[in-house]
């Protein structure tokens, strides 16, 4: 079942949608460091709460998840799991030690790590979609 469900996916906006998403995680962590230092109710209530990582995951991990499957099972390039999963991986964890476990860790700095990882992986994703031999 799961296979049928990959064949109908188009890989290549699942990818943009993916890129898009870790753009904005990426965005949003590099931008609430000066949000917090700028207007601090703000960052108090609403940016760096951990129900905002939760949303965000949320649309995250099933896109990329689905983007990165799809397209393996396509082109078999290994690099999009070898860089997404991690990159997935990085975006989940992170907030959970930094709010749940009060880790001291520098979170924006390795929340954009996971989203350049996530990046990579659909553009790589992206580009084996884009040859002229197939169409999806």
């Amino acid at each position: 079942m799961f296979s049928r469900v990959l064949d109908k996916i188009q890989t290549f906006n699942l990818d943009r949608w993916g890129m898009s998403l870790s753009l904005l995680c990426a965005v949003h962590c590099m931008v609430t460091p000066f949000v917090i230092l700028s207007v601090p109710i703000m960052a108090r209530y609403y940016m760096v709460h951990p129900y905002f990582h939760v949303a965000l995951a949320l649309f995250i991990i099933p896109i990329g998840l689905l983007a990165f499957a799809s397209g393996y099972k396509h082109h078999r390039n290994i690099w999009v799991y070898l860089l997404g999963v991690p990159g997935l991986f990085v975006i989940v964890i992170t907030p959970y030690f930094v709010h749940a476990l009060h880790y001291n860790w520098n979170e924006p700095l390795i929340m954009t790590f996971g989203s350049v990882l996530l990046i990579s992986a659909h553009l790589i994703n992206r580009r084996s979609c884009a040859c002229e031999a197939h169409h999806h």
